[in-house]
């Protein structure tokens, strides 16, 4: 495949390991400042780059936005009314509406859209999926999972800004969410919320105690302002799943209800986990579907809907919110 890249941040290196190392092309980067844009693409052996994204119609089979979150919206679009296949980088929108906007041109242009959360692709994941299905737990009872690192406090920064939809929840939240919705394959009945705010008005830091529909519940923690480590545990009546680094998991070990361990997954990236959404943006546009079965575009919108209550119960607010009411 060849592939652009919208936005040149700090992500966009692993992109690019990961789909040159599946054998895949990278042809072009645009941008919205051309310099910056020009920049990169000769750092990272990049042909060709461009600060308009429509120039990247008939250059390329799909392109990878990773845009601050604000901007993920309107490359999106911009790129699928030109279809464009787009693997936008989480979340996919900045609040239910534009996920909704953003699935409707997806679906009026018959072009692919995929949120890349790569965690849902992991094979390490698919194999807890599987544990679950067979029984090996018993009946899900709990979730635990944490995301929190010290990011150094810079109010324009985007992740401490309203502006560039910053906050604990968006950025690094999104994954504790995952690893419930992964667990239970359903939304919360209820939540409770407590959030730290920072004095630029995003969360720095977010815990959230959900219950679910088969009586269980979830413990779901995030910050930008503290280190809380990224493990991940899913315990049931019959025994639990401990994920150490379950967003870029690469082993996870079955224990009974007795605490003996019982079985184990190890697998190791073939590159850096990345490759596992790419391979399945290619088997989605093979196959000639506009979403993928692994996170359809439900999903990525009930997540979205999860996270505006989120927020809207502890008093996280963008200027992209006021717009979603108009």
């Amino acid at each position: 495949m060849r592939w652009g890249i919208v936005g040149h941040g700090g992500i966009a290196p692993t992109f690019i390991e990961a789909a040159r190392g599946v054998g895949h092309d990278l042809v072009a980067v645009a941008g919205r400042d051309a310099s910056r844009a020009s920049d990169f693409a000769r750092d990272h052996a990049i042909g060709w780059s461009t600060d308009d994204l429509r120039d990247l119609a008939g250059r390329v089979e799909a392109a990878y936005v990773c845009t601050p979150h604000d901007g993920h919206r309107d490359a999106s679009i911009t790129l699928l009314e030109a279809n464009v296949p787009v693997l936008c980088e989480k979340p996919l929108g900045v609040n239910a509406h534009q996920v909704e906007q953003m699935v409707e041109a997806s679906r009026v242009s018959g072009t692919l859209l995929m949120e890349a959360m790569w965690t849902r692709h992991l094979p390490v994941m698919a194999a807890c999926g599987d544990w679950i299905r067979q029984g090996r737990l018993g009946n899900v009872q709990m979730v635990e999972a944490d995301f929190g690192f010290v990011a150094p406090y810079t109010p324009s920064g985007r992740l401490w800004s309203t502006n560039s939809a910053g906050g604990s929840l968006l950025d690094v939240g999104i994954y504790p969410l995952t690893m419930a919705d992964l667990a239970y394959k359903s939304l919360p009945l209820s939540f409770e919320a407590d959030a730290v705010m920072s004095p630029t008005g995003v969360d720095a830091r977010i815990s959230v105690t959900a219950k679910y529909p088969n009586g269980g519940s979830a413990i779901l923690r995030s910050a930008i302002d503290l280190d809380l480590g990224q493990g991940a545990r899913i315990v049931g009546t019959e025994g639990r799943i401990e994920i150490p680094d379950f967003w870029q998991a690469e082993r996870a070990t079955l224990f009974s209800a007795v605490g003996e361990k019982v079985d184990e997954v190890e697998h190791p990236h073939r590159i850096n986990g990345f490759e596992y959404q790419i391979t399945e943006m290619a088997r989605c546009l093979d196959y000639g579907t506009i979403e993928s079965p692994v996170i359809p575009h439900a999903r990525s919108a009930a997540l979205a809907d999860l996270m505006d209550q989120i927020r809207s119960h502890v008093g996280v607010v963008y200027p992209a919110d006021t717009e979603a009411v108009l």
